[in-house]
């Protein structure tokens, strides 16, 4: 058999395609399977329609075997004279051996057999045997290989979890599918309908990727849903692609609908139905009727379809649910949260019954899995249990069968944007009541056609509540969804609003013109460049505060990011807050890793989930008549995270008051809902704004492709130009590894800005002490999304300093400053939780030509109110050309020094106030221009004065809150001292090329550097490197590798931060990702910053030894 085949391949040309294989392997594959070996009755090898010659896509495998209905596994093909290892082949191989449990990789020469072992991708065999060579040895072996693929079958899971992970490496493939099927796919296609259908009804402006991801959720959870039905009344029968429908939920038609236009679609694809077939490959080879149970059964305080949901989102599409900022709430958080909304209106609304009162309508705006309506269900069975416990479990079941009936089903509601989530949803509760006692079929009994389901809907929370949906023909429950949503924003009196809002901006979905009208109220009167608080969660705070404006009273109780708390940008978000809710109670969770928060004990502090930025929770309530003054509570909770669940379980067993709530007094203009130290805020606030010295600023620029757009080395920069010039758009993304185009920066706008605009390679201050290289056009949304053009301008190709920092503190201690002769990037500082900004000392005229006396056409970026005020004070006269008449003094001085007449002036400005003269020491006569001061005077004092360590500690609660302040002296010496070590700071972080400043420092001085090199190259490795950053302090060396290091680094340098980045470990640690090896000009960098930090380190005690006395006179 293996002969034949062998003979009827060699008749095969060698500029044949891999289809022209196809008919004789499949053919091949049959006739095997039901040989003695084997003996399979019905063996099917089917080849994948629309294959062709490789080209940048992933398509489905060229071959489907199975046996009956039974799959058996997969064969991807290659033609012979490609070599399988390719590196062009290995993401597609990557994505089939990752999401198909059994599955052959060959170009018949070489076969790869990958299966899964625990759901893990395994190879189990490899063996060469080449079918194009008919005088091939013995096919022993070859025959052994393709007996092991014939005994793989579909991956056999026991366990939600197991299923979970099996089902959404299937569930991306299809996404895939889907992805490539619309990306090729003409504008009148079914595909593209549906799109547009999907755009119509749920999200508008939906991205590809997204929608993608929509369709084979929509497939995933419709089949899964189906299958637990099917296990209990599908006697025996296998679930297939066509019955699925009868199993899914009666009472929630959308599914159905959904699962239906999907379906259709999908059998028109031939990738895509082969793909979804997968699906139910893997529901009819899972132990259903045990995982149906497990997801019933369940202890007091779980959750339990969780088990399936979030293994599954963490394994389908673990960045798509970054973006969406949405994540799992732990149970104790959402029980502290419900048990706190169940006691405020008992105790403050005069509901007896809490939550199980008939007049209390609940909504969870941001629904996800129904983890909030569950535990409100819980409580009020707990609480009903309680109350007539002694009355027996019979009128226990009788009373909450009552409730459900009469209450939870009709007034408890939730609004959910996902399909995925919002499947889970409805099976979370409807197993939860089943749980508890409730039978469904109760209520088909009664006539009330109000209590047939769960009133949680599929919509978009922040739509405009006025305006109806649009219309779709044949499938009338999709829009009737939308609008059963719309009624209740707009007619149902919700009383109470609970949940978890997603933390980021998923896209332009919720960027309708009705909520950004109501965020408008957030901002008014900010006078603000840029204002950051378009956050989701931040319109569902703003939907909650309308909501029950609409209703007159409520309380609204939600987990969120808690950086509308203190940001300097939500203060007017917090006065409308406190304009409209009597009582406020923010409950701060801390756990922001970016900050690096530190319990005040001195322990650790973790994150309640599995995110870098903190949060609260946040309680507001709102009584019928507002009250004089509005109380607000805040609590803080640190420590680990298992720390912090207890807590809030003890807490929320005995009601809001157990917490231990402190009265703040909010005031203006910040309204802060967090503890501040204020000792020093009358001091501080007599302080100049730095925006009001340096008046004009922007941010520095965003290239939204940091990987592609900044570079270590020039040529690097020219390859990236002559790719974008010669590569298609789809080239280029496989290329460079590129995800999916965004808003602002997208591949095809990149290109046609190199093409168009002259591109030129610039060097880019890109992290502190890292100067590399990128392309500059000019163009915002070209290569470079926000190149902030104005701004850099007066850095390219001219001599300017920029002050580098950053409104809103990041850490422990503040180190937001830096200096930049060159652009500079945003991410030079951790830029969390604001964009750092970027000073120019110099603003250039647009002709940037020297005028006919050699002057520069620029003016100092400083404020005539801020000049005036500091010469005044100084008594000290500006002059804004003082470099040119301390050059004049210079050349006089030689002059007369030439002609024997001694210096005419001293050799440093300011020469009284440098050192204490010698008994008989010759005076030398001070220079005029001491009597002036000029722009980069004032640079430098103020680098200095925000190096002190006394004005970083003092002022640390100021400083979290908005750029820092400059403290104005009044004494000349104090200013000259200053001013002289801003001067060597700025030489020293600039490491010896400050444009204004051309003297010698202890860079040209390598023997004073106090640093060497040493250490062997290990084997295996390149010399210098970077594979391994570590740091011995006991030797004081840094090493790079496990050979080779820098000797001579203190332990205070080596954890040296500048803009939130520990500098030494960080400029490595980069090198170490991008596996570079450091060049000679490399080494001598890195010791320079070490020098140089070593320098500012004293300078900073030198700074604070001659300040002396705060504040500052």
């Amino acid at each position: 058999m293996i002969e034949l085949l062998k003979q009827k391949i060699a008749k095969i040309k060698d500029t044949a395609t891999e289809r022209s294989y196809y008919p004789l392997l499949c053919a091949f594959f049959e006739e095997y399977a039901k040989s003695n070996a084997l003996k399979l009755r019905n063996p099917q090898a089917t080849p994948e329609e629309t294959s062709t010659q490789y080209e940048h896509r992933i398509g489905f495998p060229d071959i489907t075997i199975r046996n009956g209905n039974d799959l058996i596994g997969w064969i991807e093909v290659k033609i012979p004279q490609e070599n399988i290892n390719a590196e062009k082949f290995q993401e597609q191989f990557s994505r089939y051996k990752e999401s198909l449990e059994n599955i052959i990789f060959t170009n018949l020469r070489e076969w790869q057999l990958w299966q899964w072992e625990e759901g893990e991708a395994k190879k189990m065999a490899d063996t060469s045997f080449d079918l194009t060579d008919i005088n091939n040895a013995s096919s022993e072996e070859f025959e052994g290989f393709l007996i092991k693929f014939f005994e793989g079958r579909a991956y056999q899971t026991r366990t939600p979890k197991q299923l979970a992970l099996a089902l959404a490496k299937k569930t991306r493939l299809l996404s895939q599918q889907v992805e490539e099927a619309l990306d090729k796919s003409k504008e009148d296609s079914d595909l593209q309908k549906l799109k547009e259908t999907f755009e119509k009804t749920l999200i508008q402006d939906v991205s590809e990727h997204q929608f993608a991801n929509m369709v084979a959720e929509t497939m995933a959870y419709s089949l899964f849903l189906a299958a637990l039905e099917h296990s209990r009344r599908g006697n025996g029968t296998e679930l297939t692609l066509t019955n699925a429908i009868d199993y899914l939920p009666t009472n929630v038609p959308i599914l159905a609908d959904l699962y239906g236009l999907v379906k259709k679609v999908a059998s028109t694809i031939p990738t895509i139905y082969e793909a979804t077939r997968l699906l139910v490959d893997q529901l009819n080879a899972s132990e259903i009727e045990r995982i149906h149970q497990k997801l019933v059964e369940h202890k007091p305080g779980e959750d339990p379809v969780i088990q399936f949901y979030e293994p599954f989102l963490k394994e389908y599409d673990p960045k798509e649910r970054e973006a969406r900022g949405v994540y799992y709430t732990p149970k104790p958080i959402v029980d502290y949260i419900v048990k706190s909304v169940d006691w405020i209106l008992r105790n403050k609304f005069n509901k007896a019954k809490g939550l199980a009162e008939e007049s209390v309508y609940l909504l969870d705006p941001a629904t996800g899995t129904g983890t909030f309506l569950m535990s409100a269900i819980q409580e009020i069975h707990g609480n009903i249990k309680k109350e007539n416990d002694s009355l027996g479990d019979e009128m226990v079941a009788r009373e909450f069968n009552r409730v459900v009936l009469s209450h939870i089903l009709k007034h408890f509601y939730g609004f959910e944007l996902l399909i995925a989530p919002y499947a889970i949803a409805h099976l979370k509760l409807t197993l939860e009541v089943e749980r508890l006692g409730f039978d469904f079929v109760n209520t088909k009994d009664d006539a009330d056609k109000d209590n047939d389901r769960f009133k949680v809907y599929l919509a978009n929370t922040l739509d405009d509540p006025n305006k109806p949906p649009a219309k779709l023909f044949g499938f009338d429950s999709i829009p009737q969804e939308s609008e059963s949503a719309r009624e209740v924003k707009k007619n149902v009196p919700i009383l109470a609003i609970v949940g978890n809002p997603p933390y980021s901006n998923f896209g332009r979905m919720n960027r309708g013109e009705w909520i950004l009208n109501l965020l408008k109220d957030y901002k008014k009167g900010l006078k603000e460049r840029k204002i950051n608080i378009d956050d989701d969660f931040i319109k569902f705070i703003r939907f909650a505060q309308w909501k029950l404006e609409q209703t007159g009273q409520g309380i609204f109780a939600m987990i969120t990011s808690n950086t509308f708390i203190d940001g300097i940008t939500h203060r007017q978000m917090r006065r409308s807050l406190m304009d409209t809710f009597d009582e406020i109670y923010i409950y701060n969770l801390h756990g922001n890793s970016r900050k690096g928060e530190i319990a005040p004990d001195g322990g650790k502090d973790e994150n309640v989930f599995n995110i870098q930025q903190g949060v609260s929770i946040n309680i507001f309530v709102k009584f019928s008549e507002k009250q004089k003054e509005t109380i607000v509570k805040y609590c803080d909770l640190w420590g680990l995270r298992g720390y912090k669940f207890q807590t809030l379980l003890e807490e929320s067993g005995w009601g809001l008051n157990a917490t231990q709530w402190k009265t703040l007094s909010p005031k203006d203009p910040n309204w802060f809902f967090v503890e501040k130290d204020t000792t020093v805020d009358e001091e501080y606030e007599k302080y100049e704004k730095l925006v009001e010295v340096f008046p004009y600023y922007n941010s520095a620029i965003q290239t939204k492709r940091d990987a592609l757009t900044i570079q270590f080395d020039e040529s690097k920069v020219q390859e990236v130009i002559e790719d974008f010039n010669k590569l298609s758009v789809k080239e280029i993304r496989a290329e460079y590894n590129l995800p999916a185009d965004g808003r602002d920066w997208t591949i095809r706008t990149a290109k046609e800005d190199l093409r168009k605009n002259h591109p030129k390679i610039v060097d880019v201050l890109y992290r502190p002490f890292d100067i590399r290289k990128t392309i500059f056009t000019g163009k915002t949304k070209g290569f470079i999304a926000y190149p902030r053009t104005e701004i850099m301008l007066n850095f390219l190709d001219k001599d300017n300093l920029g002050l580098f920092t950053k409104r809103q503190m990041q850490g422990v201690s503040w180190s937001y400053i830096s200096p930049t002769k060159n652009i500079a990037e945003s991410a030079m500082h951790f830029s969390t939780p604001s964009n750092p900004h970027l000073f120019p000392l110099y603003i250039y005229n647009e002709s940037s030509q020297s005028n006919l006396l050699g002057q520069e056409n620029r003016q100092p970026n400083l404020s005539s109110e801020f000049i005036k005020t500091f010469s005044k004070k100084l008594g000290l006269e500006f002059d804004l050309n003082l470099q040119q008449r301390i050059q004049r003094e210079n050349e006089e001085s030689e002059h007369d020094e030439v002609a024997g007449r001694g210096k005419k002036y001293s050799s440093i400005r300011w020469d009284e106030y440098a050192h204490t003269k010698r008994e008989g020491e010759q005076a030398v006569k001070s220079r005029p221009s001491d009597d002036y001061f000029g722009p980069e005077d004032i640079f430098y004092y103020a680098y200095a004065i925000f190096h002190s360590p006394t004005y970083r500690s003092r002022y640390a609660e100021q400083l979290k809150i908005d750029f820092p302040r400059l403290p104005l002296t009044g004494d000349k010496k104090l200013f000259a001292q200053l001013v002289r070590f801003g001067n060597k700071l700025v030489n020293l972080h600039l490491l010896g090329e400050n444009p204004f400043d051309k003297s010698k420092t202890i860079f040209d001085e390598p023997e004073k550097w106090g640093i060497k090199i040493g250490g062997a190259k290990p084997e295996n490795l390149t010399d210098w490197k970077v594979a391994d950053v570590h740091y011995n302090e006991k030797d004081k060396r840094v090493y790079v590798n496990k050979g080779q290091y820098f000797e001579g680094v203190e332990k205070e340098v080596w954890e040296f931060m500048i803009g939130g980045y520990q500098v030494c470990e960080k400029w490595l640690k980069d090198r170490k990702k991008a596996e570079r090896s450091l060049s000679t000009d490399d080494i001598k960098h890195y010791m320079k910053m070490v020098v140089a930090i070593r320098e500012t380190i004293r300078l900073m005690a030198d700074i604070d030894y001659t300040i002396r006395k705060w504040p500052i006179e």
